[in-house]
């Protein structure tokens, strides 16, 4: 059943990515919530389920949005796998902070791998620093959302001994 849950989490947060929140600019930042939420599956249903949510939706998102297929699939595989591993606390401060270092992250292996692959660089360096700042501040305070969304549809088994 969980498998399920997650996958109407991601296909609407895709849907949500892709239609609304890539229009919506905050001082020249746009809000990524696909990290959010594969870091809240991640934390909660571990390193498998986390690994696997975020390499489906990127491979999603490069089919139909990008020029090279496996960029942000790498890169949402990652931060699903290590996040899942790193069995953090599943507080919201914890969440948040380890929001915006996947942001930083994100941001700095898809721009390795598409000058590796030889894209321009200029909106790359346009985009630093302000623009990056903001959208993983804005990426940590989706983050708490979707804490709340995760704890609530997800059924997570807890034994007592």
């Amino acid at each position: 059943m969980n498998k399920f849950k997650t996958f109407i989490l991601l296909l609407i947060s895709f849907i949500l990515q892709t239609s609304v929140f890539s229009k919506i600019d905050i001082l020249g930042a746009n809000v990524n919530i696909l990290i959010p939420a594969i870091i809240a599956i991640g934390q909660y249903l571990g390193a498998k389920k986390g690994g696997y949510s975020g390499l489906i939706v990127g491979l999603v998102e490069d089919f139909l949005l990008t020029s090279f297929i496996g960029v942000r699939a790498l890169s949402y595989y990652l931060i699903g796998y290590v996040v899942g591993s790193l069995k953090l606390p599943k507080d919201k401060l914890s969440g948040a902070l380890t929001t915006v270092v996947a942001s930083l992250f994100n941001f700095i292996l898809v721009s390795l791998l598409y000058f590796t692959l030889g894209k321009s660089q200029a909106s790359i360096l346009a985009y630093l620093p302000l623009g990056l700042l903001v959208e993983a501040i804005l990426n940590g305070l989706v983050y708490m959302i979707y804490k709340k969304i995760v704890e609530k549809i997800m059924y997570i088994p807890t034994y007592r001994i």
